[in-house]
């Protein structure tokens, strides 16, 4: 894949929000309970619940979460004290 195309896009509208990545697209309605976890996200620019939330649709949730936490818990990052 290339550069340009490995890129998360979002689309926000009145009705829900559109994740891009790469040629998979999803979306997100405002009924949805990620929805609200969405657009606190995009406030705090915070872009890892999109990729998690991606993983878990392709039904890699677990493993991708899993192996997620090991690497931030590798990086020295403490998820407890995150808020």
């Amino acid at each position: 894949m290339d550069e340009e195309g490995s890129k998360l896009a979002l689309f926000q509208t009145d009705v829900g929000m559109t994740m891009a990545f790469g040629e998979r697209t999803y979306f997100i309605s405002i009924d949805d309970p990620f929805h609200n976890i969405a657009k606190k996200a995009v406030k705090r620019g915070d872009y890892v619940p999109f990729y998690v939330e991606m993983a878990k649709r392709e039904g890699l949730g677990k493993e991708f979460r899993d192996a997620l936490v090991s690497e931030i818990r590798k990086a020295g990052i403490d998820l407890d004290a995150l808020d």
